[in-house]
């Protein structure tokens, strides 16, 4: 039988040995490295009298035969490793954007970006209210105003006679408006004969509110529209109010690139012939370099080389189209070319297409649905 001091040892050493498994399970809680679970054995403890283990003082003189047995055999709980540890992951960074040199201010801005613009012109062009048939071989002002919505330019020029017959303004409000008209924010219009068979071209004057002669600009150009029903405006000799105006135009606005429209062509081969009244105002143009002067009143195309004062070809001097091919009807031609008159048609309805840069320009005539002739180019401004 046990003594009673052999019986507080034993518990001494029960007591022991669950402080053992104890710190041994709370050491194993870490995730082991392996990846398969472990069954670790109790050790066999010797303690000395100096030892001391979570604050519990050893008992001198206990030695491993002293150990019950069942403290010596007793197999460690089976543990399961959680998942092993991650590193931590990292954001991610975005790589440095690469070093842009930025070039030192010179104190000189940079040129601006040329502009590029286009325009779409014709003349004689939308019938009377009680004679709009017949398309397309005559009235077929809705087929030319269809191109110029399929063009999209930047601004419409028309070329005088813009409605007939009288040019009244219950006739453009008839006709012209619903076809042409639809583009009329960008129209600047030129004015013609026929404006004038309603006194006082009131309905022209009513429907755009345009003077008889004015200029703007488009673009790197300079664009002006004269009137060459001279006895209406006083004149186009040399002197007359319209000719003084365009000479301090031109000084105003020495553009390189420069473009001018009225109705009755200076040259022509079609049925009404050159209007002589322009002579003194075509040898301005001349001198002053204009680049391009662009017509209607004879119902026909024509294009010709650049001429000077007196209509012979000359490289400095200004190109001339005749563009009367609006959608009214044809006029046949009258003569043979004229000197300098390369291109002419008298029988397709259209309109021309320009595209006007800040040193050249370039065109082409755009025939209306039905019609095939065509012409094109392109010349630098001087």
């Amino acid at each position: 039988m046990a003594t009673g001091s052999s019986k507080a040892y034993t518990a001494r050493l029960a007591g022991l040995g669950l402080v053992v498994i104890t710190l041994w399970a709370c050491s194993s809680r870490s995730p082991s490295p392996a990846p398969t679970s472990t069954t670790l054995p109790i050790p066999i403890v010797s303690l000395s009298p100096e030892s001391s283990i979570l604050g519990a003082t050893a008992t001198p003189g206990v030695t491993a035969s002293d150990v019950p047995a069942t403290l010596q055999s007793t197999p460690a709980p089976r543990l399961t490793p959680g998942p092993a540890k991650q590193p931590p992951i990292q954001p991610k960074v975005p790589a440095p954007a690469p070093t842009v040199a930025v070039p030192k201010p010179t104190g000189v801005a940079p040129p601006p970006a040329p502009t590029i613009v286009s325009i779409v012109a014709a003349g004689d062009i939308a019938c009377d209210p009680t004679q709009n048939v017949g398309q397309p071989t005559d009235c077929d002002q809705a087929a030319t105003a269809a191109e110029i919505g399929q063009l999209r330019p930047t601004a419409v020029l028309t070329l005088g006679d813009n409605q007939y017959e009288v040019n009244s303004l219950a006739a453009y409000n008839a006709v012209f408006a619903p076809t042409w008209g639809k583009y009329k924010s960008i129209i600047h219009p030129t004015i013609g004969n026929h404006e004038y068979l309603t006194a006082g071209a009131a309905g022209y004057f009513a429907y755009f509110g345009y003077p008889a002669y004015y200029a703007f600009n488009l673009g790197d150009w300079h664009i002006i529209s004269l009137d060459s029903e001279c006895s209406h405006v006083g004149g186009c000799q040399a002197g007359s109010p319209q000719e003084k105006w365009l000479l301090a135009n031109l000084v105003a606005y020495p553009r390189l690139c420069t473009l001018v429209t009225w109705h009755e062509p200076r040259f022509s081969s079609g049925e009404h012939g050159d209007a002589s009244q322009m002579t003194a105002i075509w040898a301005d143009l001349v001198a002053a370099h204009v680049d391009v002067v662009l017509t209607g009143h004879n119902h026909d195309y024509e294009r010709f080389v650049p001429l000077n004062a007196g209509g012979q070809p000359d490289p400095n001097g200004t190109t001339e189209f005749v563009v009367g091919t609006g959608g009214k009807n044809h006029y046949g031609f009258v003569a043979a070319p004229l000197t300098g008159e390369v291109v002419r048609n008298d029988k397709s309805f259209g309109v021309i297409d320009m595209t006007l840069g800040p040193t050249s320009y370039s065109w082409r005539f755009v025939p209306a649905p039905g019609y095939t002739f065509s012409d094109s180019g392109s010349a630098s401004c001087h």
